[in-house]
């Protein structure tokens, strides 16, 4: 056996001929039609796979391991990088359908950037490496930091973008406003110093536990879905209480949005905060601080019949106090209070230290023991849970589903944490911070557009980030010549670029 080229309308064609003797006369016979080939590369793919045919022919049922000599290694195609086609195409039109107002190149850097913070959050510098590995464009370190330098004077408009989309593709989303406050630690010993421009990064409480670095707070709005909406950037000492008013006042004005109602964990609540928003004719559903009533309302909530009406409600002056108990919840808190006690009484067995705790008493000095009856008071309020609003048109039930809707505002914070690695954080000029933030929020509302997309398809976030990661081609090199092999989808990649051109035939042109 063997291979024959011949040319063919401007092309090659392969396949695997033998010679057999016919009547006494030897004859070429065709063995099997491997291809055509256009170009170099089909060229030796072809011839590869010829030399395949020829060796299962030759030896068959046999095990062919391809070493130095073996027909595999004949084929100088070399694979030499590769390209991240899925990624590129779903997150790209998606970004682009936020028409964001900004120059072109300073666009596509942006578009680049924000794709890499979704697929492969790391420091700006090996995102430039991996923009050059797997998407192709080349971006030095410098040019990064110089845009990120620009992009501080556009957040403006590119938030402005951002909101636009969100707000024209699901308005629905908008009559409530979810607020809440996190902190981002950063990798420094230094704080930033005060001056004409505060610094922002101080020491404070930590809700990551990392109160030996500085950090920045962060004030984050979002609607129903979990999509930002509007942020802002606090020195790390700030009480978060105190971002309230300016968070909100902030996001209402750029959303435009004067019949919203905000929704605040009890963290928020204080009642300057509550009179301001009031003043302002704002409306709001946050936590109630129960243990900070007054003793007779205490004493009508623990003799509420929950039993028979698990969800009520008692007027706070113009306010009202919506009151719900769960079982679960109960339970769940029992248990974390007797878990609690054990350890405690671990601890006064073996005479060790222990901290200050609300059930300990201490007025016997250097002789701590169980407070029982801090043990008892907090017992009496297992189960239950308040709301405090001044919107008059809710019923109690639609202000706990309301409240309970935080929990978007907070997984956005862990996504950010996670997924995109916020923190920990190594800039230190004032701009190339807030630049940070807002690549990672447009990375986190490209992620929660992802994640609407796809769940027709029954799919997580996850799951649809493994599939585009998946959508990768090849670039293969042959005599000094590269060739961009596409990949081959895989059903649930089909799936989201059939969702991305259907479901979302609406995205609003910019």
């Amino acid at each position: 056996m063997y291979i024959q080229r011949s040319a063919y309308r401007g092309a090659t064609r392969i396949r695997v001929m033998e010679q057999a003797r016919v009547d006494g006369v030897w004859k070429k016979q065709l063995v099997q039609h491997v291809g055509t080939a256009h170009d170099d590369l089909e060229r030796e793919l072809l011839l590869a796979r010829a030399r395949e045919i020829m060796d299962t022919r030759r030896h068959p049922g046999q095990l062919d391991l391809a070493f130095a000599s073996g027909s595999a290694l004949r084929l100088q195609v070399r694979a030499v990088g590769e390209y991240w086609e899925g990624a590129e195409v779903v997150l790209g039109t998606l970004f682009d359908a936020f028409g964001i107002a900004m120059r072109a190149s300073d666009l596509r850097l942006l578009r680049n950037l924000v794709i890499a913070r979704v697929m492969n959050p790391v420091s700006k510098r090996r995102t430039a490496a991996w923009l050059s590995e797997c998407l192709h464009v080349t971006y030095s370190e410098d040019e990064v930091y110089r845009f990120m330098d620009r992009l501080h004077a556009k957040r403006a408009q590119v938030t402005a973008g951002m909101r636009q989309f969100i707000t024209t593709t699901y308005p629905q989303s908008l009559q409530y406003l979810l607020y809440d406050v996190t902190s981002m630690y950063w990798e420094s010993d230094a704080e930033d110093a005060d001056g004409e421009t505060a610094g922002l990064r101080k020491r404070g409480y930590s809700k990551d536990h990392r109160e030996d670095l500085p950090q920045v707070v962060l004030g984050l709005a979002v609607n129903t879905m979990g999509m930002p909406l509007d942020f802002q950037l606090y020195s790390g000492d700030t009480y978060e209480g105190k971002t309230l008013l300016t968070g909100v006042k902030a996001a209402r004005q750029a959303l435009g949005l004067a019949d919203v109602t905000i929704v605040a964990d009890a963290g928020m609540l204080s009642d300057d905060n509550l009179r301001q928003l009031e003043a302002d004719r704002i409306c709001y559903i946050v936590g109630a601080r129960l243990k900070s009533l007054t003793r007779a309302r205490q004493q009508m909530v623990f003799e509420h019949d929950y039993a028979a009406e698990p969800v009520w409600e008692m007027p706070l002056g113009k306010r009202r106090l919506v009151l719900s108990y769960s079982a679960r919840r109960a339970k769940r808190a029992k248990h974390g209070r007797e878990q609690s006690v054990a350890r405690l009484q671990r601890l006064l067995a073996q005479n060790r230290a222990i901290r200050k705790h609300r059930f300990l008493d201490v007025t016997i000095a250097g002789q701590p023991s169980l407070n029982q009856e801090a043990i008892a008071e907090a017992a009496r309020w297992d189960g239950i849970k308040g709301y405090v609003t001044n919107n008059p048109a809710l019923t109690a039930d639609e202000v706990i589903n309301r409240y309970g809707e935080l929990y978007r505002v907070e997984q956005s914070f862990r996504m950010s944490k996670t997924d995109l690695r916020i923190r920990p954080a190594y800039h230190h000029v004032r701009e190339r911070i807030g630049s940070h933030v807002l690549i990672c929020m447009l990375s986190l509302c490209l992620m929660r557009v992802l994640e609407e997309t796809i769940r027709p398809l029954g799919m997580t976030l996850g799951e649809g980030r493994r599939t585009l990661e998946r959508a990768k081609g090849a670039i293969l090199a042959l005599k000094g010549k590269s060739y961009a092999v596409p990949p081959l989808y895989s059903s649930a990649m089909e799936g989201i670029l059939g969702e991305l051109i259907g479901g979302h035939k609406t995205f609003p042109a910019k």
